[in-house]
């Protein structure tokens, strides 16, 4: 099991020693990434690799007023760290003291407890007392106290930079379903399930009222495609977050409906997956519209669940290098998951993951004489309809396709980003390769922009 220490002074650790330092929130494709090159260096050097993590988060100390909401809680970073790239962990309270501590200082008590040798930090990170201690800062005093400062390069992921800053606020828009690659999971909740009003199970949808922790970042207000935890199965559900407005609701609620189960939940512990946005929350003119609705909701949930949709372990499209304008290679399971990865590659492009607009459902039909051509009229397709509806599409589920058809769904919000300017989706360098060794799929795009 991974050592965890209390504090600095109780480590006790003579070294050599490779730190980081960070809150590592979320624990995401960028942290690991950071934690596994530091691992591998340091037991290169038959030193020992550890992480330095504050509790309570610094910003609750120093600016009590403006409490910042987590991706996860103490007890789920602990667990989700993966232990093969660390030999330890210290969780040094922070306090006001703490807080005052100057640069050199905190770094001397590192050497002296820890055996500090390397520390590994990001580009942007500072240290000590109003976060003086920046990157050059810390070189240049590592280098009198006999400390090496190594900086990891800002971690992307499919052409995108992972921050847990940036994985907050699109959950708080609601864009799940960006986010769960950068995590390298679904976006969890864990709650207990309490008694509400009932209403769901008088119009036979019975919901599971969620109590969830303090501190921790709720998704936007609508309905979403979710996976329970029920007792250690998984199970498909479909989850609404808001204030029920149909029924004049007064607070925000998390309510789950289970499909296909009705088992009394009450007292219960449920873990939810975030997997798909579906729809805003709406207000309906009474209980029938609403439970047509709900039945709607239900199906599309079950429809996408029963996919099996898998959060991908290798990004699904790349930059690649070119003389003018962008290309992409894109890379799919098949062919249906090979044109949704490239019009998620144009969205990408177009900056589609941070609008938080009205929801917009578009279905697209197109024909071409073969694979190359259909890849253009598609992606060409897409291209025009946010061109003229003015809507950033972000989900593509692809209905049916063959070498010369594809019928399709389109998912956005109504909204453009500023770097919605691709002008065209063009023929040179254009391939399509498929099924290769594997069964997989790869195509190359050129967007003129």
């Amino acid at each position: 099991m991974l050592p965890v220490f209390d504090s600095i002074a109780l480590a006790g650790l003579t070294g050599p020693t490779y730190l980081t330092i960070g809150n590592f929130d979320g624990v995401h494709r960028g942290h690991r990434a950071l934690l596994a090159a530091m691992r591998a260096e340091a037991h290169a050097q038959g030193a020992a690799c550890g992480l330095l993590t504050f509790y309570p988060h610094p910003r609750s100390v120093l600016r009590p007023d403006q409490p910042i909401a987590g991706l996860t809680s103490l007890f789920e970073r602990l667990s989700l760290l993966p232990q093969r790239d660390l030999d330890f962990v210290v969780l040094q309270p922070f306090t006001p003291e703490v807080a005052q501590t100057e640069a050199e200082d905190f770094l001397r008590r590192l050497h002296s407890h820890l055996g500090l040798a390397q520390l590994w930090v990001g580009p942007d990170f500072a240290l000590g007392r109003h976060r003086r201690g920046t990157v050059p800062v810390l070189t240049e005093l590592g280098t009198r106290l006999g400390i090496g400062v190594t900086v990891y390069p800002e971690f992307t992921w499919e052409e995108q930079p992972v921050r847990s800053s940036r994985i907050r606020r699109l959950l708080e828009i609601g864009n799940v379903e960006w986010v769960a690659p950068w995590l390298g999971r679904y976006y969890g909740l864990n709650g207990v399930v309490v008694h509400g009003a009932e209403r769901g199970r008088t119009i036979g949808f019975p919901t599971a009222n969620l109590s969830c922790g303090q501190g921790r970042v709720i998704p936007a207000n609508g309905v979403y495609a979710t996976w329970a935890m029920v007792e250690g199965v998984r199970r498909p559900a479909v989850t609404n977050i808001g204030v029920r407005p149909t029924v004049n609701g007064t607070h925000r609620t998390v309510e789950t409906h289970v499909i296909d189960f009705d088992e009394a939940l009450y007292g219960r512990s449920i873990g939810l997956e975030f997997v798909q946005r579906l729809r805003d929350e709406m207000k309906f003119p009474g209980l029938d519209a609403l439970k047509a609705q709900i039945a709607r909701d239900r199906d599309q949930a079950a429809a996408l669940l029963s996919l099996d949709p898998q959060v991908p372990d290798a990004p699904r499209f790349v930059d690649v290098p070119h003389t003018a304008d962008r290309a992409m290679r894109v890379i799919g399971r098949d062919q249906a998951d090979l044109f949704a990865n490239a019009a998620l590659a144009l969205a990408t492009l177009q900056g589609a993951a941070e609008i938080a607009g009205p929801t917009v459902r578009q279905h697209i039909a197109v024909e071409a004489p073969d694979v190359e051509a259909l890849l253009v009229a598609w992606l060409s397709q897409l291209l025009w309809h946010s061109e003229a509806q003015g809507v950033s599409f972000q989900s593509f589920f692809i209905e049916d396709v063959s070498a010369k058809a594809l019928r399709a769904v389109a998912v956005g919000r109504q909204g453009r980003s500023e770097l919605a300017h691709i002008k065209a989706v063009t023929y040179h360098d254009l391939y399509v390769r498929g099924p290769e060794s594997g069964g997989a799929w790869s195509a190359q795009v050129v967007f003129d922009t």
